[in-house]
């Protein structure tokens, strides 16, 4: 091999690893900063040396400078971004649904710091957000993710992503369905402590010497988690449903990559 057919594969290598990293970093899975470093970087590495092989010839730009080198790496880290914020969104939908029924059971101030993005979250939403990665672990939604990548550089060449208006607009329709998504997890917690503040506040109007307060907090707590114990093989049943459309929505947002 000779050095230029060298620094080619170097370059191609580099490239491949810049997007594989960043979308790893922002995968709710691999991107936890209880994740060593060294491991995610180990994993990219290895993932970019095995797709590498896979990808059509590519050649340095013959006018290659430092500026046009960091313009390719910032599209890769775009590209990898979109891919790994696509992806989060239906992790976000559970976490922002255990945080709707956390805050009706009464447990808005009982929260936990959240190792993927070091902020506090409501510990329901962190219970939830761990059912949906350990059921999208089960189905294997890791290879998948895998597979997409592959079909990234296959369809999106290095260098020639483009943003679009239909990108964005596809983007924001995602994040905004994480609202509807939230809703419906959380529709049967979230409608029996309604129905229990209703008939708590009714009970205060008609015995006012019952003090509803002392009641209903632990009446919440326990209706809510007896709720979402019951709701739980729903809400695994619905994951389901929503990874097949989650599957569909990140292979639409790379075809809508190409430039």
């Amino acid at each position: 091999m000779s050095f230029d057919q060298l620094i080619n594969q170097f370059y191609l290598f580099a490239m491949v690893f810049v997007r594989i990293t960043t979308m790893m970093v922002v995968l709710p899975i691999f991107g936890s900063r209880l994740t060593p470093l060294q491991l995610k970087i180990a994993l990219g590495g290895l993932l970019s040396f095995l797709i590498v092989p896979l990808l059509p010839s590519h050649h340095i730009p013959e006018s290659l400078n430092l500026f046009i080198l960091f313009y390719h790496i910032t599209r890769e880290v775009l590209v990898g971004l979109v891919i790994g914020f696509a992806t989060t969104l239906v992790f976000m939908a559970f976490q922002f649904a255990g945080t709707i029924v956390g805050m009706q059971m009464g447990f808005g101030i009982v929260n936990v710091v959240d190792p993927q993005s070091n902020i506090q979250v409501s510990i329901i939403g962190q219970f939830l957000y761990i059912i949906a990665i350990l059921v999208f672990l089960s189905l294997d939604g890791h290879l998948f993710l895998i597979k997409a990548l592959v079909h990234s550089f296959q369809v999106i060449p290095l260098n020639q992503a483009v943003f679009t208006g239909k990108l964005v607009q596809k983007i924001i329709s995602m994040t905004a369905e994480v609202f509807v998504i939230a809703i419906k997890i959380g529709i049967p917690a979230i409608a029996a402590l309604l129905l229990t503040s209703v008939a708590l506040g009714v009970i205060a109007r008609t015995v006012p010497q019952m003090n509803v307060f002392i009641v209903g907090f632990p009446l919440n707590i326990g209706l809510g988690l007896f709720t979402l114990a019951t709701s739980l093989p729903i809400v695994i049943y619905l994951f389901r449903k929503l990874l097949i459309v989650f599957e569909h929505d990140i292979i639409t947002i790379i075809k809508l990559m190409p430039g």
